[in-house]
């Protein structure tokens, strides 16, 4: 049994160096953080657009950040929420599910350790999924405030 448990623990090492190998990657990273690169410079240029208007007026005290910035005179307003919520919610699944392979726990019923950082990068994109779903609600519906 313990000879077995063991061979199982070791290819479940294998298949994880695999892995890492294929996602761990520069390409594995290329679009998550191109998404993030693209979403922070929106955010940024927005950010500093506001500012300038607010201090040609006089008042920076008029200055308001915002977490979200919608596209003025769109029919697509919420791209920006769109692009976060579901784009999180693929890149959840595919590090929860596919990354795994399904296996959570190891052997002896605890989570599989050698897919701890498959867990935590899924945490990680549950709060961006959760933000935008809630701002989603908030502006759509007026459900949160």
């Amino acid at each position: 049994m313990n000879e077995e448990l063991f061979r199982e623990i070791e290819r479940e090492r294998e298949r994880e160096r695999e892995r890492e190998r294929e996602m761990g990657s520069f390409e594995g990273h290329l679009l998550p953080g191109t998404l993030f690169l693209l979403i922070g410079l929106w955010h940024v240029g927005n950010t500093i657009v506001k500012y300038v208007g607010a201090t040609g007026t006089g008042t920076v005290s008029s200055f308001q950040g915002r977490i979200w910035h919608p596209l003025p005179g769109s029919p697509v307003k919420y791209l920006e929420l769109y692009v976060i919520t579901i784009g999180s919610l693929i890149d959840m699944c595919i590090e929860f599910f596919y990354s795994t392979h399904m296996r959570f726990t190891d052997g002896h019923g605890s989570l599989n350790s050698a897919h701890l950082n498959d867990f935590e990068h899924a945490a990680m994109l549950l709060m961006f999924f959760l933000y935008g779903i809630a701002a989603l609600l908030s502006e759509t519906t007026g459900y949160i405030y």
